[in-house]
């Protein structure tokens, strides 16, 4: 009897569970290939929302740049128990796009990264970098019709917002610094 009672309320608290795990919102992505305004180099966006939304207000659209080590995906959209940064915020209701600088993730390699380090510069630069966000902006405002959207920059990314929101505030509505360097 006891077993059966231990059967029957695991099973009740499983059932009462589930409802509200599969109730959460779903979340939609889509990945572009963006020209970064240099010749040869085409930047890798990923974006996340909640699946059916195609129209957001400025103050719910938020790009997230990586940092010096790993692509955007691996820090902000990893499969982890209960989901990613990325699809928490788009269950939030927010429209989340995370892009990859020059030589990172699915970003164009640049010619530099195929020669010994030795014989070549550093493949991006923060000031690289700040050109490869500023061309993501463009075109989320671009696709979204919106002035302004937030930013999330980590670690190396901190650098990259904030020299990118120095030249560009009148596009920015809010700025956030993750693990500043």
């Amino acid at each position: 009897m006891r077993r059966f009672s231990f059967a029957i309320v695991t099973g009740l608290s499983v059932a009462c569970f589930v409802p509200s795990f599969a109730k959460a919102q779903r979340t939609a992505s889509e990945n572009f290939m963006i020209s970064s305004g240099d010749p040869g180099i085409q930047l890798y966006v990923r974006n996340k929302h909640a699946e059916g939304s195609t129209s957001f207000p400025a103050e719910k659209v938020v790009l997230f740049v990586h940092g010096a080590t790993y692509p955007s995906e691996t820090i902000f959209d990893i499969d982890l128990p209960g989901g990613s940064w990325a699809d928490l915020a788009a269950r939030k209701g927010y429209d989340v796009y995370m892009v990859d600088v020059r030589g990172y993730g699915g970003s164009t390699r640049p010619p530099s990264m195929d020669v010994a380090p030795t014989e070549n510069p550093a493949f991006a630069t923060t000031v690289d970098a700040v050109k490869d966000v500023s061309a993501a902006v463009d075109f989320i405002l671009k696709r979204r019709s919106i002035a302004k959207l937030n930013l999330v920059g980590w670690s190396w990314g901190t650098a990259i917002m904030a020299g990118y929101t120095t030249a560009n505030n009148d596009k920015v509505n809010k700025l956030v610094l993750y693990a500043t360097l």
